[in-house]
């Protein structure tokens, strides 16, 4: 595999990111008639789950998946009978929303009695909306389980870091998982399934170029002439390591001896006489010659191992807009069934298999009320503020939406060591969000303004950032409401706890990881800490201290959760910008 000069030609112009996200799922829908799509959720349907039938709808597991746009045709192109029964895209690499992905299950969850399994990546903020639409869909009635994927083969060492990273092997669990499903296996079949397929899978890539994000110029990260970047994942970040480049040939040898490494706690444990499938996946700039090449390495390489290559599947499966660099996924085949689910026939126009037409089921299209109503016991508040209370309520949110938008340029500066640099940007695009609906809160009952905050942070902020803050508000808002009287900072300080908590269980990070958690759990101690005869002011002063203090720390941390946990230690520099952005919320407040 080449490189040098591919990074020198010019690319084609895309749009920006929003408008090429919404054309390019317009035509997916408009080239696959058995597919409806939901454009205001960005939500793409198998049309049989949204045709009404004699019975009601259809009587099997449902199967949801998705993630942020530039991965195409990943994940619209899946959707089919015998594998995804819908779809939901985000931004370009960012994770959608959790109302668009409570959509998505909805459309296929709302009366099916037999349940639907919410297919995610290992990634924060896809763990974190996909988390929270789950537990919104749970609420409302529907039977749903989530299964976070994991197949990346990139580190040798998973210890102090976010786990393996959900990559183009996770296409295996989609389609047996899929056919599985659509032969009428139960739920805790398909779990049951997923959980060995993982243990059986292990992806490993390589790439000499980094991706352009739509609009830009150029990419997000070069390669020096003659070398590549190996174990990279999907989003644009650079590899675990350099290496050197070379031919197929030595590309390929260079692949397996990682994947298969013994020293790695990630390696794939392949054996002699093992079956095995093969995904040769083009992260989006290969020529087809190059990928004919490769494929062939792979293939004659595995066998050089004494391994039997019984399926191979070349091409574009899940991309990285223009990266210039090749994925493969090996499954060791240890059931005999898992072969007969990845021959099944499936409608999914991605798969090596069409999206036949004459097969789309008739009838008249029905759109149910995709809306979710949260039981009525969760909406009544017994906590409520006096006059006095409310008002200080009201003037630190205030505070908060005149302070933070100085910090934007500041926490964008410290975000692009590691991110795309937008964590500022994303909280003011909140903070405006709020803003508009300043005059509607009811300042006296704090449960109800906290679950306003978590559905703007949702909806308005988006990706891991709205993810996390959505998730504490949203944890907040219910332990806030339902407290007995108790003192205001007893309450106050059981519904933070109940919100960091959830961020702990969905974000999959702890204190000490450089993450938002080492500013905000600090707060919270310093509030468990204090007096209930002291003031509001008094509090919020000790909380901002702390916070000030633990994102100070985290300059001196090693990344272990989030994408910087996957970037090389020296290109994490300063503290981390999600800590830094909780003391600035909460120094704001001080000075209500």
């Amino acid at each position: 595999m080449s490189d040098g000069p591919h990074q020198q030609q010019q690319q084609f112009m895309l749009a920006p990111s929003e408008v090429c996200v919404d054309e390019g799922l317009a035509a997916v829908a408009s080239a696959n008639p058995g597919f409806v799509y939901i454009p205001e959720h960005r939500v793409v349907v198998e049309r049989g789950w949204m045709v009404k039938d004699d019975d009601g709808g259809r009587r099997k597991v449902a199967m949801v998946c998705g993630g942020g746009s530039g991965h195409e045709p990943f994940a619209a192109g899946f959707v089919g009978e015998g594998m995804l029964s819908a779809a939901v895209a985000g931004s370009v690499f960012t994770s959608p929303p959790p109302t668009a992905v409570a959509t998505a299950i909805t459309a296929v969850g709302k009366d099916n009695p037999e349940g639907v399994l919410v297919l995610t990546m290992n990634y924060t903020g896809d763990r974190l909306n996909f988390g929270l639409a789950v537990e919104r869909c749970r609420a409302a009635g529907m039977k749903v389980a989530m299964y976070v994927s994991g197949d990346d083969c990139a580190l040798t060492q998973l210890e102090g870091t976010a786990g393996r990273r959900g990559l183009c092997g996770t296409l295996f669990i989609m389609k047996i998982v899929g056919a599985m499903f659509h032969a009428g296996a139960s739920l805790d079949e398909g779990l049951a399934t997923c959980r060995r397929l993982s243990d059986a899978i292990g992806t490993i890539g390589v790439a000499t170029s980094g991706c352009t994000l739509p609009g830009s110029s150029s990419p997000l990260f070069t390669v020096a002439e003659g070398t590549m970047e190996l174990g990279l994942g999907v989003h644009g970040e650079t590899g675990a390591a350099t290496v050197k480049s070379g031919s197929a040939k030595e590309v390929v040898k260079t692949l397996l001896t990682h994947l298969t490494r013994a020293d790695s706690s990630t390696r794939l444990p392949l054996q002699e006489g093992d079956q095995v499938a093969v995904i040769v996946n083009n992260l989006g700039c290969l020529s087809q010659l190059e990928m004919c090449n490769l494929t062939k390495e792979v293939v004659a390489q595995l066998g050089e191992r004494r391994l039997k290559v019984l399926r191979v599947y070349p091409g574009s499966l899940m991309t990285s807009l223009d990266m210039r660099g090749v994925h493969v996924a090996v499954l060791r085949l240890l059931d005999p069934a898992w072969l007969c689910h990845l021959d099944a026939r499936t409608t999914a126009p991605a798969w090596p298999s069409p999206c036949l037409l004459e097969d789309a089921p008739a009838g008249e299209i029905h759109l149910p009320d995709l809306r979710l109503t949260a039981r009525q016991e969760n909406l009544e508040s017994s906590y409520t503020l006096d006059a006095d209370h409310a008002r200080k309520l009201q003037s630190c949110i205030e505070a908060v939406l005149t302070e933070m938008p100085k910090h934007e340029e500041s926490l964008n500066a410290l975000d692009a060591g590691c991110g795309d640099g937008d964590c500022g940007s994303t909280l003011t695009h909140g903070i405006s969000a709020l803003s508009r609906q300043m005059a509607s809160l009811l300042y006296t009952e704090p449960s109800k303004v906290l679950s306003v905050v978590a559905d703007v942070a949702a909806n308005s902020m988006g990706g891991t950032c709205g993810g996390l803050y959505s998730i504490f508000f949203t944890a907040a808002a219910a332990h806030t409401g339902l407290q007995p009287r108790v003192s205001q900072r007893r309450t106050w300080a059981t519904g933070l706890r109940a919100g960091t908590s959830a961020i702990m269980e969905y974000g999959g990070a702890t204190q000490g990881d450089r993450t938002m958690l080492d500013a905000l759990v600090p707060a919270l101690e310093a509030l468990e800490a204090g007096d209930d005869d002291q003031d509001l002011r008094t509090l919020l002063k000790a909380m901002a201290a702390a916070a000030d203090e633990g994102a100070k720390k985290t300059a001196r941390m090693r990344a272990r959760a989030g994408r910087a946990s996957y970037v090389r230690s020296e290109n994490v520099r300063g503290e981390d910008p999600g800590a830094r952005a909780v003391a600035h919320l909460l120094q704001a407040m001080a000075r209500y």
